[in-house]
């Protein structure tokens, strides 16, 4: 009789709605998903163009990102990209190397890095190239934000 008792309490805890994970009602977590796409002509160039230093930044506002979220809260961002005919996600910082063939038996090599920060009310996506050439914009880009709680 013990063990049918302890068998049938097992398999409601189990089974109920509400589970705790290290002391966090999983329902009451709160979820915000966005996804938002940076255009090509959103992107803003910081210092000059080809000068040492020079990065690429787009603001998002996201007014879900409030204090208790940035205080005691997740932030994640990801970066869709298509590799082979397939969607995926990235999670940022990611730094994607690149390469183009000059034609004349050179290559030009350099690496693209995918970033991003956050503030109240806001994520801020950086994109800097490793050899400074910022005469041409990212192109559009697509990302995922995360928020819990």
């Amino acid at each position: 009789m013990k063990t049918k008792l302890f068998l049938f309490t097992a398999a409601m805890l189990l089974f109920s709605g509400c589970t705790k994970r290290d002391g966090i009602t999983v329902d009451d977590i709160y979820w915000f998903v966005e996804t938002y796409t940076i255009r090509e002509n959103q992107w803003q160039l910081v210092n000059g163009v080809n000068q040492l230093n020079s990065y690429y930044q787009a603001q998002v506002n996201i007014p879900e990102l409030d204090r208790k979220i940035y205080e005691s809260g997740n932030v994640f961002c990801y970066m869709y990209q298509n590799i082979d005919g397939t969607e995926v996600q990235t999670l940022l910082p990611f730094t994607l190397p690149v390469g183009i063939d000059n034609g004349d038996g050179t290559e030009t090599l350099w690496t693209e890095t995918y970033a991003c920060d956050f503030s109240v009310g806001s994520v801020m996506f950086y994109v800097n190239y490793s050899d400074f050439i910022t005469e041409n914009k990212p192109k559009a880009t697509k990302f995922r934000v995360v928020l819990n709680y």
